[in-house]
């Protein structure tokens, strides 16, 4: 079902951008093995040879709002090539649209520019993730369209979540929980985990009976996860993290 879905989108976006279309490439959860039906994203990077037109912009939201959530919630940035000739952090881009945008889009809080200049610090983390292990659904390799993203500003990006994730963590246990163990153990290994994978590491730590209640929420099960204990949480990965980040500062003098 998922593969339909991808063969949908891929074949609207044709459809809106025609020959302007570089390539349409899958990032996250469906491609670090961590997909869970019911909560998941389907997280997109659209390229285009040229900026994108009003026009295009008005189509293209149209099918997001149409189609997004049935069944599954797309993320997506808007890419034109220009913008990627050289790597820039936070990098430009065109459009983006997720679920958490919606109203403002029906509101018409978020309309397109083509004056604007807008960038985002997450797409170093989506750059990298699709350098790691991205799908391509539909045109040139990525290594042909993305420039390398250096250690550094993924390292930026993903920090930045870390502190969104600080904040949220008792609104939004499942998402912010299993990100800030992505980041700790990132932060060990530099390696790239998912957050399935982060969550059952985390399985021996001090924390485990908190990061089990968040995977089976994760899962769709009804569990209660305390106030207090998610503090304690929070502050024990922030202390984690910091230590590490200082470690690292260290070393490089």
């Amino acid at each position: 079902m998922v593969d339909s879905f991808l063969v949908g989108c891929t074949e609207k976006f044709y459809d809106i951008f025609g020959e302007n279309l570089t390539g349409v490439y899958l990032h996250g959860s469906l491609v670090l093995g961590g997909f869970v039906p019911a909560n998941s994203d389907v997280d997109l990077i659209v390229v285009t040879e040229r900026p994108m037109s009003r026009m295009d912009a008005v189509q293209l939201t149209d099918f997001l709002l149409e189609r997004s959530g049935s069944p599954y919630p797309i993320e997506i940035s808007v890419l034109n090539r220009r913008q990627l000739d050289e790597w820039q952090h936070p990098c430009p881009f065109d459009y983006h649209y997720s679920e958490d945008w919606r109203n403002r889009f029906l509101a018409g809080e978020s309309t397109f520019s083509d004056e604007e200049v807008r960038k985002d610090a997450d797409l170093a983390a989506h750059l990298t993730i699709i350098h790691h292990s991205g799908c391509v659904l539909f045109g040139k390799p990525a290594d042909e369209v993305f420039p390398p993203v250096p250690k550094e500003d993924y390292v930026n990006s993903i920090l930045s979540d870390f502190e969104d994730c600080l904040e949220n963590v008792e609104k939004d246990p499942v998402y912010s929980v299993l990100n800030i163990l992505r980041i700790y153990y990132y932060m060990e290994d530099e390696r790239i985990y998912s957050k399935d994978e982060a969550g059952q590491w985390a399985l021996n730590s001090p924390f485990s009976k908190t990061v089990e209640k968040v995977l089976k929420r994760r899962r769709g099960d009804e569990i209660s996860i305390s106030d207090e204990e998610l503090s304690s949480f929070k502050r024990h990965y922030q202390g984690k993290i910091e230590a590490s980040l200082l470690e690292k500062v260290g070393r490089q003098k």
